[in-house]
């Protein structure tokens, strides 16, 4: 029996143009998770007019096969709840020498993001590729490029450039409050933040900060994670944690101030409006 060899695929960001692309105008994308937690999958998907449906399970297998066709009805139903999951995209496909290849431009909030994926028949023309100038960094085995990582928590941010902060929320009466910070000068109200540190992964240094900043206890969820770009051109990555304990004296103590806010409250306190976009998507995730 002749096994059927599976192409290999090979992730880069769009530097440049490429010299020629096919298919005109390209093809808009649109794809939305309904579910995606803890390795379960369910996703929807416009590509042009037709409209798809797909789901995998915990171990990443596909659960119907291959992606079902749906009507526009239920992708209209659908669609309201992937508020907070969604990507969108142009799509051009083209040619580079005797290899396919696929341009994604981005849309909306993951503009002006740009990648290109290169597919090649076996290992040994992987090997052999030289990239032309028009590709620039690859990205294969960054998990924060692949497609429901960026729906989810928003378009990677460059090397080097990234915070790290918290977002420490509890309920009272069934309402969603989140707790704030203020700056060390006192004029702004935001979340406790950092920057990456040796030896240390990025949710135990937004743990780490939570207390140095704000004397708060709990429980991280690293799935519950988003990413935005703020004012001053800085990216930050943002985690949401379940307020267990709030401590009597922590080391910022005299520094700082803290105060828990309702949801609605909390974002008018926030003044960059990249940080408040993405702490409402951070939202809906919490209240799923």
């Amino acid at each position: 029996m002749t096994k059927t060899s599976v192409p290999i695929r090979r992730k880069f960001l769009l530097a440049s143009p490429p010299p020629k692309m096919a298919g005109g105008r390209g093809v808009e994308i649109e794809q939305g998770y309904v579910v995606r937690e803890r390795g379960q999958e369910l996703r929807i998907r416009r590509e042009g007019r037709r409209y798809y449906l797909s789901a995998r399970d915990r171990r990443g297998r596909s659960v119907t096969g291959q992606e079902i066709r749906i009507t526009k009805g239920h992708f209209e139903k659908l669609w309201p709840f992937t508020l907070g999951q969604r990507i969108t995209r142009i799509r051009h496909l083209g040619k580079l020498g005797r290899l396919r290849m696929k341009i994604d431009e981005f849309t909306g909030e993951h503009s002006p993001l740009r990648l290109v994926e290169v597919f090649f028949p076996d290992a040994a023309a992987s090997r052999a590729f030289k990239k032309p100038d028009f590709l620039g960094e690859e990205v294969t085995r960054r998990d924060e490029y692949q497609t429901a990582e960026m729906a989810i928590h928003g378009v990677p941010e460059p090397s080097g450039m990234c915070q790290l902060g918290i977002v420490p929320y509890t309920f009272i009466d069934r309402r969603l409050h989140l707790l704030l910070i203020t700056s060390s000068s006192g004029n702004r109200w935001l979340f406790p933040k950092g920057r990456q540190e040796p030896d240390m992964t990025p949710h135990e240094v937004a743990l780490m900060e939570a207390v140095e900043e704000a004397g708060v206890l709990g429980t991280l969820r690293q799935d519950l994670r988003t990413r935005c770009q703020m004012a001053d051109g800085r990216h930050l990555q943002l985690y949401a944690m379940k307020i267990s304990k709030l401590l009597k004296s922590w080391p910022e103590e005299h520094v700082r101030r803290r105060r828990l806010f309702p949801f609605s409250d909390a974002l008018e306190m926030i003044a960059d409006p990249g940080l408040a976009k993405a702490v409402r998507r951070l939202a809906v995730a919490i209240n799923k």
